[in-house]
């Protein structure tokens, strides 16, 4: 992981996100200059993590895609959008719980927590129900941390029982949406053999591989 951390882009893909990975440094920067604890703190969490898609190699669509969602998160809080914008945070909830819960699977599997190939009767299917469910407990998290901010770090925090209903719903229909999908970003056929989520052969198409040879 960490050599592909400190790699050089070697694509496009990858350079676009390496510059939303910079644009999430000046953002930092930015916020950290005008404005107070709770969007300091909001911004550090998002910026931080656009390292991980960096360190696991995934595909930069994912990665560049992963690292906007998590950006206009933070600068909705900085902003204030979510309390001057009907419905915005149910869209950003959408779609950011949908990422991670996308990056969640592809962690999971580069730890060997979870198989990246089910041996079940229908994988795409059992995937984007991972995936959901992944999504979710992730939507949980985040409901718990901003009534932990609310409670203990700033009180203007929007918290209210119908808004963190709304906000795990939304989340875990994003991350369905995107589980629907990630056949496409676990495991893409490549010849005769088969690579993960991040580019890297599984260790069941080496075998293969070996075998054939």
């Amino acid at each position: 992981m960490r050599e592909t951390l400190l790699r050089r882009p070697v694509s496009a893909g990858e350079r676009f996100a390496d510059a939303v990975r910079m644009l999430g440094l000046l953002s930092l920067v930015v916020a950290f200059a005008g404005w107070g604890v709770t969007e300091m703190t909001a911004m550090s969490l998002s910026v931080a993590a656009l390292a991980i898609p960096r360190g696991l190699g995934v595909r930069p669509a994912l990665d560049a895609s992963f690292g906007l969602a998590l950006l206009v998160a933070a600068w909705s809080i900085v902003l204030g959008l979510y309390s001057s914008w009907t419905n915005w945070d149910l869209v950003v909830h959408t779609v950011s719980n949908g990422l991670i819960a996308a990056m969640g699977m592809v962690l999971l599997v580069r730890l060997g927590l979870i198989p990246g190939h089910l041996d079940v009767r229908h994988p795409r299917v059992s995937l984007a129900l991972l995936t959901m469910l992944l999504g979710v407990t992730f939507g949980v998290i985040w409901e718990f941390t901003e009534w932990a901010g609310n409670r203990f770090l700033d009180s203007t925090i929007f918290v209210t029982y119908t808004d963190t209903l709304g906000d795990i719903a939304a989340g875990g229909l994003g991350s369905l949406a995107v589980g629907c999908v990630m056949t496409l970003v676990m495991a893409r056929p490549v010849g005769t053999s088969e690579i993960d989520g991040i580019g890297r052969p599984t260790r069941q198409s080496t075998e293969a591989l070996q075998s054939a040879a």
